[in-house]
């Protein structure tokens, strides 16, 4: 959808006497609106709210025409109304319009008052026909009653008003019917498919049948209209973007599960409407959040192993922080969660502290479990042994020596020589390092090791929590051979000894600003944050950015033998700023000896990081970090990954 969402939301509560007030229309409107702004964004809507007084009939009609009636091919028009319902005498000129000689309208607030009247539903059928006569799609949603034949129950607030006792005559309507008869009104041709629906590119959404009341609940202690409350929910919650009938399936279940006998309805003049995205596809594709709820079992989230949460590890686990669900994730949480079991499709959690089993609640991933890499030991007994002893001291959250059946899942290989240790990788023959020999060589042998093992948990850090789309940040590289996307692996080459020329393009495609750091994990596992200058940038929607690298081979290691290298080209993408820069180590020199680099570690100096994100970054060099902050800003984060193969022929 290229162009803009014009919407135009009523909310009536305060209602004049005798026509009875309601309690939650204005908050119907409220939320509709935080969901465009949030959605859609600032540059892509235009929007105007009218709630209780403002939302006069003339107010309303002059809304209809003058704001919803500037959207063009391309756009997409809204008009969403909460509030009374009710029907009214058909003049006698109309009635081959309307079997059963009743309107059905919409009670503005000032309908009962003298001189001005309800909108029937010919009248607001007209509007939408010159709206959508532009082209533009157009959705409307009526959270009201249409009919006068619904009860009302003891405990229910039902959003239907009595009718209109008084004779309206012809001339009052808007329309060609008000034209034929000397009244004013734009040449609208009559429609005879629906209560509301004129011909064009239209869908309307109502409350409940016509012989149904729309009826209002209470959500989250707030007042709410049953479909207003569905419908938010079921656009907060949809993977993608929903059609029309997947949201008529997600809200009347909904519904139904809060109150008797409201069936909400999908009408349109054209059935291959109701498989187009929700508002025309306004609203950008955006995953639904981790949602925590309890169930018969306990308390859980709804994602498992399938989505990639990891079972926790002795007792460093899965943590996260718990919102209400449509509510910021910024500041305090309500409450802490930890994972104490990852089922196939959800994983059970503890809470702290308590909270209302009735609600559902957003969740965010604030820390992960990361294993630490097992090194198998084999060959020289002593030696092997040595080398033991010196792990004692090692950080036991970055490697884990093993031996026996254990070595069997071992990501790296020591073998101890008479001579050395020397570093493999499972089935690779070439060692990693020369032979470590010389003096101290045991705690020299355990740095790399804890070095390698930083380079593999970073190289294969995920979120699984993530709702960001894959897309958020477009990552293309292009070379000479051509260009790749994330996932991909593009080969480059030496032109003799002119090392290849490469560039990494970022494009924000959501509209919301983006962070995003590009970091580089060479073959000889190094760590690199340097592409640019403050280790991440920021991206507003739409924004691209663009690196220049070159690919190398070493000129030491080309005449050794190496004519290819793998980079992985790591993109960390995030909702608020971070700083990578903690993760850069040096490439392990393949020419000498390597030297023991110390990691962080716990401690009363080390500061707290920043945020989730930050605290997930210095989790692959140490788990030494102690428990997660509660003040620490929460991000939404994922990473995506380019491969770059630089080849250097002999």
């Amino acid at each position: 959808m290229a162009g803009h969402l014009y919407a135009l939301l009523v909310g009536i509560d305060a209602y004049p006497a005798p026509v009875p007030p309601l309690s939650g229309c204005v908050n119907d409107v409220a939320g509709m609106a935080a969901l465009l702004r949030e959605r859609v964004g600032d540059a892509g809507l235009d929007l105007v709210v009218l709630t209780d007084a403002e939302a006069t009939r003339a107010a309303v009609t002059e809304g209809c025409v003058q704001h919803l009636g500037q959207a063009g091919p391309e756009d997409v028009a809204l008009f969403y109304y909460s509030g009374h319902g009710s029907q009214q005498a058909t003049p006698q000129e109309l009635w081959d319009l309307e079997p059963d000689h009743r309107n059905e309208t919409l009670v503005c607030v000032d309908s009962r008052t003298e001189g001005s009247w309800d909108l029937a539903d010919k009248e607001l059928a007209g509007l939408l026909y010159g709206i959508a006569s532009a082209g533009c799609h157009a959705l409307v949603v009526l959270d009201c009653c249409h009919s006068g034949d619904g009860t009302r129950d003891a405990d229910e607030v039902v959003r239907l008003a009595p009718p209109d006792p008084r004779p309206r005559p012809l001339s009052t309507f808007l329309g060609p019917a008000a034209a034929e008869s000397g009244g004013t009104g734009g040449a609208v041709p009559a429609t005879r498919t629906g209560r509301w629906t004129p011909a064009g590119r239209h869908v309307l959404l109502a409350a409940c049948r016509s012989s149904e009341t729309a009826k209002e609940v209470t959500v989250q202690g707030r007042q709410r209209g049953a479909l207003s409350a569905a419908l938010e929910a079921a656009v907060l919650d949809a993977d993608g973007r929903p059609s029309y009938r997947e949201i008529l399936r997600i809200v009347t279940a909904d519904v139904l599960s809060r109150v008797p006998d409201q069936h909400p309805q999908v009408e349109t003049a054209d059935a291959t409407e109701l498989d187009r995205p929700f508002l025309g596809g306004a609203l950008p594709s955006t995953p639904r959040p981790l949602t925590l709820s309890r169930l018969p079992d306990g308390w859980s989230i709804d994602s498992g192993a399938v989505h990639g949460v990891p079972a926790p590890i002795g007792d460093d686990t899965t943590e996260l922080a718990v919102y209400p669900l449509g509510g910021e994730t910024s500041g305090s949480p309500l409450a802490t969660a930890a994972v104490t079991r990852v089922l196939t499709d959800r994983s059970i959690v503890t809470l702290t502290p308590a909270l209302d089993p009735a609600f559902v609640y957003r969740a965010v991933v604030t820390s992960i479990p990361l294993e630490p890499v097992l090194v198998a030991v084999v060959g020289d007994s002593s030696g092997a042994a040595a080398l033991r002893k010196a792990a004692d001291h090692a950080d036991r959250t970055l490697v884990d020596l093993v031996e026996g059946a254990e070595a069997a899942d071992a990501g790296l290989v020591v073998e101890a020589t008479p001579g050395g240790f020397v570093i493999t990788r499972p089935g690779v023959t070439r060692p990693l390092v020369p032979v470590v020999a010389g003096e101290g060589r045991e705690e020299r042998t355990v740095g790399a090791l804890e070095r390698v093992a930083r380079w593999l948990r970073l190289s294969a850090l995920t979120h699984p929590g993530t709702r960001l789309p894959d897309d958020a940040v477009c990552i293309t590289v292009e070379a000479a051979a051509g260009s790749v996307r994330a996932g991909g692996t593009v080969t480059i080459a030496y032109a003799g000894s002119e090392p290849p020329r490469f560039t990494v393009r970022l494009a924000n495609t959501t509209r919301h600003p983006l962070w995003a750091a590009l970091i580089d994990l060479t073959e000889a596992y190094g760590i690199f944050t340097d592409a640019f200058p403050a280790g991440s940038i920021a991206l507003g929607p739409a924004e691209s950015t663009a690196v220049d690298l070159v690919g190398q081979v070493d000129d030491e290691l080309w005449r050794a033998g190496t004519v290819s290298l793998r980079d992985q080209l790591m993109v960390v993408t995030s909702t608020i700023e971070f700083d990578p820069r903690s993760l850069e180590q040096e490439e392990l020199d393949v020419s000498a000896v390597p030297t023991a680099q110390p990691g962080p570690s716990r401690g009363a100096g080390t500061p707290a990081a920043a945020s989730n994100l930050q605290r997930a970054l210095d989790g692959t060099r140490t788990r030494r970090l102690g428990p997660s902050g509660g003040t620490a800003a929460v991000a939404d984060w994922r990473t995506d990954s380019v491969f770059v193969v630089t080849n250097r022929p002999r």
